[in-house]
């Protein structure tokens, strides 16, 4: 699947109006090959938490001995905070 094919299927489920749920979106994933799995990531989204969930996060794997990039928006007391590998600014 490439691009125009993916944005026609994208394009033809529009039709059907809302449909709740994460099938739509993981047929698409599933027809592109899932590149989601080759970005080894986590996405913290929602309203309130996401900086604690975080730092916890980023503690927990840091521990396991792994390298740790986040990005975090907005910056508190400095702009470069935004940007930081393993709990330092980039």
């Amino acid at each position: 699947m490439d691009y125009r094919d993916a944005r026609s299927y994208i394009d033809s489920k529009n039709s059907l109006g809302i449909v709740p749920g994460l099938d739509v979106v993981l047929e698409l994933l599933a027809g592109l090959g899932h590149p989601e799995r080759a970005v080894p990531a986590i996405h913290i989204a929602g309203t309130n938490g996401k900086g604690t969930i975080m730092a916890y996060v980023e503690q927990a794997l840091l521990a396991g001995g792994l390298k740790v990039g986040r990005y975090l928006s907005p910056a508190v007391l400095d702009y470069r905070e935004k940007w930081q590998i393993n709990g330092e600014m980039a």
